[in-house]
């Protein structure tokens, strides 16, 4: 999407003419912020882990300071975010966003249905539907079902379809995890 100058009527109107055709746009990359939302399809990064140090902000040594500035204060502890728990079935066509945290539901995700989290996802119940975890950049989410056969698994921008995913898998409690640059699966039963 990036560099696409659209407006929300005409991405919607884009989205429909697809469907017509049989083709679901399971992500978007590079969307602007008025593109996403519920309904929409939801937002996929090719982002990759960042070390730490890459990321630090420079020592105040490194940094000479402004003559006559006020000192920095210390920045603020990020609040804990609490984690989203759905206790039902999430129908087909229904979305559920929590960007900053984990999702649990306590029953299963239907085909059509999708989850976008944060963090990890947790599914107590069949999921069919599509589940994208580690949008805030969370390395280590993960994804948790008890019977899997989803059409989408995303962790981290790396992702599996129902066609790609090894048929052993299927019917079957799974985890799912970003391991380097590939999504690994392994079987919980």
């Amino acid at each position: 999407m990036g560099g696409i100058e659209i407006d929300l009527k005409e991405y919607r109107d884009l989205l429909g003419a697809l469907t017509r055709r049989h083709i679901r746009v399971m992500g978007v990359e590079n969307a602007a912020r008025s593109l996403v939302g519920p309904h929409l399809p939801p937002v996929v990064t090719g982002g990759r882990t960042v070390s730490a140090a890459a990321l630090a902000e420079p020592e105040a040594s490194e940094a000479p300071a402004a003559a006559g500035s006020p000192p920095q204060a210390a920045p603020a502890k990020p609040e804990p975010v609490e984690p989203l728990i759905i206790d039902g079935n999430l129908r087909s066509g229904q979305s559920i966003m929590h960007p900053e945290g984990d999702v649990t539901v306590v029953g299963r995700v239907a085909s059509g249905a999708e989850i976008v989290a944060g963090g990890s996802v947790h599914v107590y119940g069949a999921l069919q539907g599509r589940v994208i975890a580690g949008i805030s950049g969370a390395a280590n989410a993960r994804i948790f079902c008890k019977e899997a056969h989803a059409e989408l698994l995303c962790i981290g921008g790396v992702y599996m379809t129902a066609e790609t995913m090894n048929p052993a898998f299927e019917g079957r409690a799974i985890e799912a995890r970003l391991v380097g640059e590939e999504l690994k699966l392994r079987t919980l039963d």
